[in-house]
């Protein structure tokens, strides 16, 4: 699998199975661009073919996806402590800026099956070693289009620490628009950090968060941040998390409006 790009005046690929990054002619990046499949053209730029033929020798251009070496990933086998996991792979906001590809991460839309889910526990339980404490985020896309999964790993996980040993702590990051007071009341009770996504003031928001239909979505999702944080023990962590652009380079203000909310 190839990714490319230009960023500063370069023309990038990045080779996701090798994880090398190239930075190429415009001749052979335009080549790199128009592929098909993961074979180059018999014919082109000789130059910028020749270019490309050396690096695929080398391994470093459409590399062969492997399996994981867990051994290579982590030399000495050390104890982990924390899993990301990325519930949904899908979101209800077409977020302007959005890292994810508005959630799929180019991928196509899914929910990640439970029985995934809960290998993922049982992996982090098996690697873990001696650590009482494990963390655990939920995360995506928008992981509320995935709850039920969520629930499902979370009674799997404080089974499992029950039986093992372990002590599990839940995050989840969410836009809001998903919330209602069924997952509002469970997160409060389950979820020892919550992260909420909001980028401040009304319009700096809704500039680059919008609903699928095209619609801000600042007024739909603020009321329910405020319920679930009314409800919420004092005790428990919560974060508010914005993303700041060129077009908002007075953030200051954004940070006082979501203090003031």
């Amino acid at each position: 699998m190839i990714h490319t790009y230009r960023q500063g005046g370069y023309n990038i690929a990045l080779d996701v199975n090798s994880g090398a990054v190239h930075v190429l002619s415009d001749a052979a990046f335009e080549i790199l661009q128009n592929c098909t499949g993961d074979n180059l053209p018999e014919t082109g730029n000789a130059e910028a073919l020749s270019e490309l033929r050396a690096l695929q020798e080398e391994g470093l251009l459409f590399s062969e996806d492997t399996d994981v070496d867990l051994d290579r990933v982590f030399p000495g086998n050390p104890p982990l402590k924390a899993l990301c996991l990325h519930i949904a792979h899908d979101c209800n906001l077409r977020c302007k800026y959005c890292f994810a590809s508005t959630g799929d991460f180019g991928t196509g839309r899914k929910i990640m099956p439970v029985e995934v889910a809960k290998r993922a526990i049982d992996f982090v339980i098996s690697r873990s070693q001696n650590r009482r404490n494990i963390e655990i985020d939920f995360f995506g896309g928008e992981p509320l289009m995935g709850f039920d999964i969520v629930r499902e790993t979370v009674a799997y996980a404080k089974e499992q620490g029950a039986l093992h040993g372990k002590n599990f702590r839940f995050t989840i990051t969410t836009n809001g628009l998903g919330l209602n007071e069924d997952n509002m009341a469970y997160i409060n009770r389950e979820m020892s950090n919550v992260v909420l996504s909001l980028d401040g003031r009304e319009a700096v928001h809704d500039r680059m968060r919008k609903t699928i239909s095209g619609e801000g979505s600042y007024r739909y999702i603020v009321p329910k941040f405020q319920a679930l944080l009314k409800d919420r023990d004092p005790a428990l962590d919560h974060y508010l998390r914005g993303t700041f652009t060129r077009d908002n380079l007075d953030f200051v203000e954004d940070v006082l409006h979501i203090k003031d909310l």
